[in-house]
Formats: C-alpha cells, sequence, structure tokens
C-alpha cells in the first residue's frame, strides 16, 4: 500500500480550517505513511492564514505548508499540487480545509480503496455531505455533533462500503494509478462544482468504480468560500456541463439512493433490544427446562 499524500487547498475561513488542522495533527500527526501540505490559493486572509498554519503545524514533521504566486481557484489549486507539489508515487486524498476528521477514518478508507482492484476512489459518511451524509436525508447538516452521534449508533448496522457512482469532493481518496492513466480535473469547471463528478464518470468509463466507506467518518462544515449567489450560480452551469457529458449520470445516483437500506437508529436501538430479550428469554427457558430436570431426578 502506498504512501498517502493529504492536500488542504486553503481560501479563507480560519475558524474551520483551525478545527481541520488540529484534526489532522491528532489522527495523523507524525505517522511515516502519511504526508499533509496545505496549499494556500491567495484568498482574502492569505497573510493572517499562512502565520496561523505555520504556527500551528510547526512540530509535525509530516507537514508541509506550500503558499501559489497567485490565486488558481480551487480546481486548478487542487491540480496544481497533486502533479506539481506533492511526491509523485503517493496515492492523494482531497480533504476540503471546511472538514474535521474523525479517528481511524484514514485508515479505514485505504481498507476500502485496496479492498478490490477497480475500487479507484473513495468517499467517507460525513456531515451535510449529500448523498453521503448520516442520516441520508440531511436532517442534521447544519448539525453536525448531532449527525455524528447518529451514525455512531447506525454505524454497527452497515456493511463495510458501498460501491456508488460518483464520490464526494468533500473528502476523496484516489489511487496514485488512476490519476496516472486518467489526469485529475477538467479546468472547465474551475473554480469548482461537479469536477468531482466528471473525473469519476470518466473512470467509471473505464470500468473503474468509487466507493463509499461506511466506517469512516469525517465531519462537514458550511464553507464559507463561495457566496449563496455565486455558489448557485456555479451549480447550474457546471450541472449542464456534466449532463451534456454524462446524461445518464443523475438517474444512476437516484437509482443508488433508492436501493440503500439504513435502519431509523429509533428503529435500530429497536432491533438491540429484541435481540437482547430474545437471548434472555432463551436463557430462561434454558434454566426452567434445567431445573425441571433436576427435581424430576430427586423424586425418583
Amino acid at each position: 500500500m502506498r504512501k498517502t499524500s493529504i492536500i488542504v487547498p486553503v481560501y479563507a475561513d480560519w475558524d474551520t480550517l483551525n478545527k481541520n488542522i488540529d484534526s489532522l495533527i491528532d489522527n495523523v500527526g507524525n505517522r511515516s505513511d502519511v504526508l499533509v501540505y496545505y496549499v494556500n490559493d491567495i484568498g482574502p486572509e492569505a497573510d493572517l492564514l499562512e502565520k496561523n498554519i505555520l504556527d500551528r503545524i510547526g512540530s509535525c514533521k509530516n507537514f508541509f505548508y506550500h503558499r501559489n504566486k497567485k490565486n488558481l481557484g480551487f480546481l486548478v489549486n487542487c491540480n496544481n499540487a497533486v502533479f506539481k507539489i506533492v511526491p509523485k508515487d503517493t496515492d492523494i486524498l482531497l480533504l476540503n480545509s471546511d472538514t474535521k476528521v474523525t479517528p481511524g477514518f484514514l485508515d479505514e478508507m485505504r481498507e476500502v480503496l485496496y479492498s478490490d482492484r477497480k475500487i479507484s476512489v473513495v468517499s467517507p459518511r460525513g456531515s451535510n455531505a449529500t448523498n453521503w451524509s448520516v442520516p441520508l436525508d440531511m436532517r442534521y447538516a447544519f448539525k453536525p455533533e448531532k449527525s455524528y452521534s447518529y451514525y455512531k449508533k447506525l454505524k454497527k448496522f452497515l456493511p463495510k462500503m458501498y460501491i456508488c457512482p460518483t464520490a464526494h469532493g468533500f473528502c476523496m481518496l484516489i489511487k496514485r494509478s488512476i490519476i496516472d492513466k486518467y489526469g485529475l480535473f477538467d479546468e472547465i469547471y474551475n473554480p469548482g462544482f461537479a469536477e468531482e463528478n466528471d473525473f469519476t464518470m470518466r473512470i467509471r468509463q473505464g470500468g473503474y468504480k468509487c466507493a463509499t466507506a461506511n466506517y469512516a467518518f469525517v465531519f462537514h462544515y458550511e464553507s464559507k468560500s463561495f457566496g449563496n449567489e455565486r455558489r448557485l450560480k456555479l451549480i447550474e452551469e457546471h450541472r449542464e456541463i456534466i449532463l451534456s457529458r454524462y446524461p445518464d449520470i443523475f438517474e444512476l445516483m437516484e437509482k443508488y439512493m433508492s436501493s440503500l437500506r439504513e435502519p431509523e437508529i429509533s428503529v435500530a436501538r429497536k432491533i438491540k433490544k429484541t435481540l437482547t430479550y430474545n437471548k434472555s428469554c432463551r436463557f430462561l427457558k434454558n434454566m426452567a427446562r434445567g431445573l425441571r430436570n433436576k427435581i424430576a431426578r430427586l423424586i425418583k
């Protein structure tokens, strides 16, 4: 299994970025098989972010910082980091700066990535993560702690992975071999939105697969890099592009989502309670049967 380079594109919003740094230090700090790169794309807070990042990561030997010479836009920043900054023999984890990772997330994603030679891209479950959200109906999209609490109770009822048509760009682990073969993001989608869908549909046409790692969870906070008006405009424009290339993409996702069967937590609790009750009943019945047999032997 290759080393992993984690690339965190940085633009603005220190509050969520600080959570991201803390969580990565806690979970992958000073690991010899993981490299972490914060890549500053010269946003409005570039100097402040640079100072804060360098202050925070200084004690971690596997954490690195890079500052672009000019603003490239999120998507080009990702491409540039993959091809020109990080080592070319590592797998790639693209991780949004508005995320917070949890214990074991990377090891679980790696296990899924290498469980099948055709699996080439893996995303975890998360909060506010559209079709990767917990719960799936996104009722806790903006209540991340509730989402994580729900996930911890739901996890035991989930399979290790789902095979899915696409992946989610908030956190994507990609085999280096697939990047070598297909490249990465088409820059027509710069500065962002839908680029990961285009990439994953492209490799899907080559017979490769995406997977969801159900035993990995990453918090996804609402990004502040794009204003709502600009965000909606980009989504609509890029939706038209991807539909022109892959007309069946939304049908594939709809079929995938309708195939999922995840219990409500209240149901999950009921299932567990029922199983415990049934085990207790069997124990009591066996004990009663043993007493009856013992009494019968004494009478004889």
